[in-house]
């Protein structure tokens, strides 16, 4: 592949020659969807938009697996209340609002907002559907056919000894309802032979009806690695990408691998392995409740940021992201870093940048004036000024009304972050005497800062304000750390701060002055 070309760019190079793709993801809804789900979606839909700018012709699947049991309870609903509902379908258990919807639909109708959000609008299908409208029959009589042939597979590939009379496939008990409690053990070519076994699993107990009942029209569903396969012939799929815990040697996707060219003939899609979405080191669960979910993330952040943190880096580099501390305040300036190279304000240090970026779009991209984010913060915490005025200051003309809306939107975010999410060090409050920091001062650093408050006086271009700070540090052999640190411990009592000429600027002029001569 073409060194210097995007990740998503050389896959769809890759497989241009070959015709139409199909590409496809899926998610099983067993509770709040956490972020790290984002990353395949987004993944997905950067490979689908690559392709389809590419001349490719191309679809983007996305699957929601409602059929599978629950299997384990999320720590932040009742337990007493769904234990009844333990092995039960996803799509058969009651939402936990009360609606009408299922349970299953419930958490992907609030994953699907998020992502549509986002940019990305596959073509949604539901398994449970196409169990209950036989859509999948014929894979699974061929795989029931095939038990001996899966079973070896199984033991070859993953090394897991399923048994003789084991069967690749989970029927609804005809008595309690549940399919994760099943275990099927004949097939006479239109029924199976199954018992709801008491403790065949830890988290439910099956009810002890034994029984004969057909497979098909959703009278049952595939252990989930054949699912999948299930899912490659119905859709068509030609590029799936998989988590790191199911690429691994052995792991699921090699078991799919091997049933598709050795029961069904053909070709497994293309694999593009991806790392997991770590949150400060941790992977994120959706039914143990760690991490932080789609929906919040996606509240804090705006659409094209999470875009952009997620297509930013290749699929097998994990991302461990924390957005507490500094990192959202990174994340907007390398966002905003970016556009200017995508504007061709700046040179790139990355060729992929410009691509990145454009991929990271949710609407058409226009060149504007894009207030800092983290000076924005700081701004908003200082009495009585007004970042609208700041930042036409900046820019040196009013913003345009697409400046102004995004201007509100960041603001919106700082708000959230500067609330929620930000360290102690990024919060302040100016001064209302300093006697005592100006004390602390050396006098190098007392003559200096009286230096720059008669420049500040005078001139308000900010670029000669920085040139006046640089010949003063000449003239009084002073260190560049020495005349910020002075200066940010005088207005803020502490030895960091935002950018400080703009920061000094959207302050009172004479009040300035006045503190920079220790009055």
């Amino acid at each position: 592949m073409a060194e210097g070309m995007f990740w998503a760019d050389q896959i769809a190079r890759s497989v241009g020659a070959s015709g139409a793709q199909v590409v496809n993801d899926s998610k099983t809804p067993s509770g709040r969807v956490h972020v790290g789900a984002l990353r395949g979606v987004i993944i997905h839909d950067v490979i689908y938009k690559a392709m389809r700018d590419a001349g490719v012709k191309a679809a983007f699947y996305y699957g929601e697996d409602d059929y599978d049991p629950m299997d384990s309870l999320p720590v932040y609903l009742d337990a007493a209340k769904y234990a009844e509902h333990m092995g039960k379908p996803l799509s058969e258990i009651p939402a936990p609002d009360g609606s009408n919807r299922s349970y299953a639909d419930f958490w992907m109708e609030d994953f699907r907002e998020v992502y549509e959000r986002l940019g990305a609008r596959p073509e949604i299908y539901k398994m449970s559907e196409l169990y209950k409208k036989g859509r999948l029959n014929e894979t699974i009589r061929l795989v029931l056919e095939n038990a001996e042939t899966v079973r070896r597979i199984y033991k070859n590939v993953s090394g897991s000894d399923k048994g003789k009379d084991w069967l690749p496939v989970s029927v609804i008990c005809e008595k309690c309802g549940r399919i994760g409690t099943t275990r099927a053990f004949a097939f006479d070519g239109t029924h199976v032979s199954y018992k709801c076994e008491p403790s065949m699993v830890e988290w439910a107990k099956g009810c002890g009806h034994e029984g004969k009942k057909s497979p098909f029209d959703g009278g049952g569903k595939l252990p989930w690695k054949l699912e999948w396969v299930a899912q490659w012939l119905h859709i068509g799929v030609t590029i799936e990408g998989a988590g790191k815990d199911h690429s691994t040697a052995g792991g699921a996707r090699d078991v799919s691998e091997a049933v598709f060219r050795e029961i069904f003939k053909k070709e497994p899609p293309k694999n593009v392995p991806y790392e997991f979405f770590l949150l400060g080191g941790k992977k994120m669960s959706s039914s143990k409740g760690l991490g932080v979910s789609a929906r919040e993330i996606s509240e804090i952040v705006s659409p094209e940021l999470l875009r952009f943190l997620m297509a930013r880096y290749q699929p097998n580099t994990a991302i461990d992201f924390n957005p507490e501390g500094d990192a959202i305040p990174r994340l907007f300036d390398d966002y905003d870093a970016a556009a200017s190279v995508y504007f061709k304000k700046a040179e790139a240090r990355d060729p992929d940048v410009p691509r990145i970026y454009a991929l990271s779009q949710v609407r058409e991209p226009h060149e504007h004036f894009a207030p800092s984010f983290s000076f924005l913060a700081s701004l908003m915490q200082i009495p009585g000024v007004n970042p609208e005025s700041e930042f036409e200051k900046q820019k040196g003309s009013p913003l345009s009304h697409e400046e102004k809306s995004l201007l509100a939107e960041r603001t919106a975010y700082a708000k959230i972050w500067l609330e929620r999410l930000a360290p102690e060090e990024s919060k302040l409050k100016i001064l209302e005497h300093a006697s005592t920091e100006w004390a602390s001062l050396s006098e190098p650093q007392q003559k200096a800062l009286a230096d720059f408050a008669g420049i500040f006086e005078k001139e308000p271009a900010q670029s000669k304000q920085i040139e006046a700070i640089t010949a003063i540090l000449t003239s009084r052999g002073l260190k560049i750390g020495d005349f910020y640190s002075a200066a940010y411990l005088i207005f803020l009592g502490k030895r960091k701060g935002p950018k400080l000429v703009p920061f000094l600027n959207a302050l009172n002029r004479s009040f300035v002055v006045q503190r920079l001569r220790g009055l």
